[in-house]
């Protein structure tokens, strides 16, 4: 049995039900038997008093010159206790270090395939006591620096038949590392430490039918697979307590789970995905050459979503720019759309710090920038 409770929010106030007042938005709360807390908002800011918070480019890196802050393409980003930034750049197979104020400060790495060189360096990850892992997707490699670009410590970690391009690695406050492992849909948890121990594998569901169009490209020994647009597929993230988050794009629904398959959390915004027109369909069909009953019913309502240190998520609308987040609190409150100052591009993953957001835009040209944006939350 749940125990339900309908919270009704009003400028900023948490009352009953029976409280309910002009300009208020109810939010419904439910524990259910196994004890998962399911929160639900409606598709409108719940805490309506409550500004909504602001994002402000505070610093930009990159130019069309021939140094070390013209990027050829860049695949992902980090950055350490101290503001530093680490751009691990595709094309150059190289890794490009930023001071706090956008100063380049050193470069390390190259294409090769000898200690501290990367065939196709696909991910990036600044893990205490002050180490950043460079995945490399070819050769199925972390190579671990420090700070200076020095290499500390190698491993072999992933079979080449399988990648994910960027790749996915995360962070946790204790240290952890959480590496996605595409090829049987695990993320695993590294404990603290240079060895690379195992602690953990979490298996992330696959839906029961996949829609997917045929290999397109391939880079060396790695095929590449492009889903139809719009099908459905599983989107996931690791927050800061080393939770699993996992939602089904085609529904606005958040669950945060343990390692062990335990959901915690629900967090849910009703709003319905909206269907494929007859027109959407036809050109779909055109396009892919697929049966219509391999395409999907419905348009996607998110793309890939973040925890930040301070519990807030942020769920990116679907497409190759981010031009709007749609933001929760902690709590699991709906706060309402933030949009970034320019267009943020989808890959490689914004990074979400201590009231900053690190991604990447691009100018008219595909010019490619680092900006760092500051959260600005009003009172």
């Amino acid at each position: 049995m749940a125990t339900v409770g309908l919270v009704v929010v009003g400028a900023g106030s948490f009352l009953s039900c029976g409280g309910q007042h002009a300009g208020a938005v109810d939010v419904r709360v439910d524990t259910l038997a196994g004890g998962r807390v399911v929160v639900s908002s409606p598709d409108v800011p719940t805490l309506p008093g409550q500004p909504l918070p602001t994002l402000v480019e505070e610093l930009r890196i990159g130019s069309l010159n021939d140094t070390c802050d013209a990027f050829g393409q860049v695949f992902s980003l980090a950055a350490d206790d101290d503001g530093r930034l680490y751009v691990a750049d595709f094309q150059a197979n190289e890794i490009r270090v930023f001071s706090p104020e956008g100063e380049c400060l050193h470069t390390f790495g190259r294409s090769g395939e000898g200690p501290g060189e990367f065939t196709m360096l696909a991910g990036i990850l600044w893990r205490p006591p002050g180490l950043l892992w460079a995945i490399d997707a070819i050769q199925g490699r972390f190579t671990v620096f420090d700070s200076l670009g020095t290499v500390v410590a190698t491993h072999r970690v992933v079979s080449a038949r399988s990648a994910s391009l960027p790749w996915r690695l995360w962070g946790d406050a204790g240290g952890n590392l959480h590496y996605w492992d595409p090829g049987p849909g695990n993320i695993i948890r590294y404990g603290p430490g240079l060895d690379l121990s195992p602690q953990d594998t979490f298996r992330v569901p696959r839906l029961e039918r996949e829609m997917y169009e045929q290999t397109l490209e391939s880079f060396g020994n790695i095929r590449a697979r492009t889903p139809v647009p719009h099908s459905p597929r599983i989107v996931h993230t690791v927050d800061w307590a080393g939770h699993v988050w996992l939602a089904k794009t085609s529904a606005f629904d958040l669950h945060e789970t343990t390692f062990s398959g335990d959901t915690l959390r629900s967090v849910r915004l009703r709003r319905p995905a909206p269907q494929l027109t007859a027109t959407e369909r036809d050109s779909l069909l055109e396009a892919t050459g697929l049966s219509a009953q391999r395409l999907p019913e419905v348009k996607t309502v998110l793309g890939a979503f973040s925890v930040a240190p301070n519990g807030w998520i942020w769920a990116e609308r679907a497409g190759q720019s981010i031009t709007a987040w749609d933001v929760f609190n902690e709590q699991g409150f709906y706060v309402g759309v933030v949009r970034p100052p320019v267009p943020i591009s989808a890959e490689p993953f914004p990074i979400f710090g201590h009231g900053t957001v690190t991604a990447v835009t691009e100018d008219a040209f595909g010019v490619q920038y680092v900006v760092r944006l500051r959260v600005i939350a009003h009172p």
